[in-house]
């Protein structure tokens, strides 16, 4: 009788959490600018970044929806609390002041992919690229170490895409870029992936982080559940079954 008895005081504690999670569960309204390959309007589930996120609230038990604006605009909604969050912003301090940031959803890696049949998956030191052709795009910005590297052969290409096709045909050994903006391009390009080496280690290595508007009530625990949620879900595996949609 007294089992029955606390089994029931079980059930019903569970019932009224259960019952008050669901009292709060509510719209999450999400701004961020168009950014493929990991976020964009015209994406399939939205990008990567997008599809990681609303499972991540789903767990948690909020719904989300995203719109795609200017990144100025964005920040400056968010930040006078008309909408709750931004999606996929870079951390810094001076951010802190205005918006609450999540723990980083996804890491974005910068580095160097070896052509077919090079041989190589990895490097020590940048000296030891020495004896290969790499490709590099006019204005952009790599890891500081790498652009001073003075000593490497670097080929210089008008756009990205230009060194997408060069290293599929062999005429240099090794590109710099985004990894996943490479996948998105060359699968675009139709070329094969998987027959390229992704270098370890990465050049650099940037979160994407949610920022909750310090301006709406409930930023502080928009950004715990949304934390709890992502755990969860890298727990579970859905996290890494996403990635692998995307990675196909």
């Amino acid at each position: 009788m007294q089992f029955l008895k606390s089994m029931r005081l079980v059930m019903i504690s569970l019932l009224m959490v259960a019952t008050c999670q669901q009292l709060y569960a509510r719209e999450i309204s999400m701004l961020t600018v168009e950014w493929a390959p990991h976020y964009g309007s015209e994406l399939p589930e939205k990008g990567l970044t997008t599809a990681i996120v609303k499972a991540a609230f789903k767990a948690a038990g909020h719904s989300s929806d995203v719109d795609f604006i200017p990144w100025a605009r964005a920040l400056k909604e968010v930040e006078e609390g008309k909408s709750d969050i931004v999606m996929g912003a870079y951390h810094n301090k001076d951010r802190e002041e205005k918006y609450i940031f999540s723990d980083p959803i996804y890491f974005l890696e910068l580095g160097l992919i070896a052509r077919p049949g090079l041989g190589v998956s990895r490097y020590d030191t940048l000296r030891d690229l020495m004896p290969y052709s790499i490709g590099i795009s006019r204005g952009f910005a790599n890891s500081e170490e790498f652009d001073n590297a003075n000593y490497l052969d670097k080929q210089v290409a008008t756009f990205p895409n230009l060194n997408i096709r060069k290293l599929f045909r062999g005429r240099i050994d090794m590109a710099v870029m985004n990894f996943d903006l490479f996948r998105y391009e060359a699968k675009k390009e139709g070329f094969c992936i998987s027959d390229v080496e992704f270098m370890e280690p990465p050049l650099e290595t940037h979160g994407l982080y949610l920022m909750a508007s310090r301006n709406i009530s409930d930023g502080e625990k928009i950004i715990r559940d949304f934390n709890q949620g992502l755990d969860k879900i890298r727990k579970n595996g859905e996290f890494d079954r996403i990635v692998g949609r995307f990675r196909k």
